[in-house]
């Protein structure tokens, strides 16, 4: 197993965080993929910032970064020194025809479903969202049969409840793994990261799905779907079954107001992405230490 660190810059620059409408996206067995428009919560809600609360306070802090703003950070003792988010201790799935990332973290079904990471301060931090996705991360599809991705960086802060657009880009971790390792059951194995990444960078290239509108032009969505295991080569009928827990259904329950209020969420509200908060920073943080060529094992 290759256990190699480095931070890259994530290579799709994310210029919209919200569904602008048009056709619903569509798995291979006709299930639809998205939140259906008009029962949905834009990422800056600021229900962001309140409803999942209760289930992350038991296992990280809430900060006030100067980069980042308000933002949930785990413990040390939940996840550890070597911690990456989309790598450390889950899988992927394939479930409502797209890719989910399942994690073994009792927090995880919030963190890795909804808002999105930056490393800042010796850290990893969660920036609070609101729209649902089965995972938030970008995607390469290598030429040598592998795939790669990364998480999406935040494209805005939080400061006194309210959201502001970030004016730069954050270093985000790129992780490759060969095509018939996508889906294994259990933690990743043989994941190519850091310095091993570099060259995989090289030998592949971004995928972003788009999908038809009503005239029939192709319609990049906010959402980072990922590639369709068939353009892969991947038989789906082999894919390995994912049984939802009960935080899986419930992370997908609260994507919708029609079933997150009932739930205890609060209802959606009308909202103003701002363009500078006070004192913002003018750049992003620095790369992560560790990530020169530093190793980290077995989770």
């Amino acid at each position: 197993m290759i256990r190699l660190r480095a931070a890259q810059l994530s290579s799709v620059v994310v210029s919209a965080v919200l569904w602008t409408g048009g056709a619903r996206a569509q798995s291979e067995d006709g299930i639809p993929v998205d939140v259906p428009p008009g029962d949905e919560y834009s990422d800056t809600d600021p229900s962001a910032l309140t409803d999942f609360r209760p289930a992350l306070d038991p296992y990280g802090q809430w900060v006030d970064d100067p980069a980042y703003g308000t933002a949930w950070t785990p413990d040390a003792n939940q996840v550890g020194a070597d911690f990456e988010p989309y790598d450390t201790s889950g899988q992927w799935g394939y479930v409502g025809g797209d890719y989910s990332w399942i994690s073994d973290y009792a927090w995880g079904w919030v963190c890795f479903h909804y808002g999105r990471w930056a490393f800042a301060g010796g850290r990893w931090l969660w920036i609070p969202g609101r729209q649902y996705a089965g995972a938030w991360v970008d995607w390469r599809v290598g030429d040598d049969g592998m795939l790669g991705w990364a998480p999406v960086p935040p494209a805005w802060t939080w400061y006194g409840g309210s959201a502001y657009g970030v004016g730069f880009q954050s270093p985000e971790p790129w992780a490759f793994v060969t095509l018939g390792d996508v889906f294994a059951p259990g933690p990743l194995a043989h994941v190519v990261t850091g310095n091993g990444a570099l060259s995989e960078l090289g030998r592949s290239r971004p995928y972003v799905r788009a999908q038809p509108t009503a005239s029939g032009q192709p319609l990049a969505q906010a959402i980072m779907h990922g590639p369709p295991p068939a353009s892969l080569g991947i038989d789906v009928s082999r894919i390995p079954r994912v049984t939802l827990g009960g935080n899986e259904v419930r992370a997908r329950q609260l994507a919708r107001p029609s079933t997150a209020v009932a739930l205890g969420a609060h209802p959606p509200v009308p909202y103003v992405v701002r363009t500078r908060p006070p004192a913002q920073r003018s750049g992003p943080p620095a790369s992560p230490s560790r990530a020169a060529g530093g190793g980290r094992g077995r989770r």
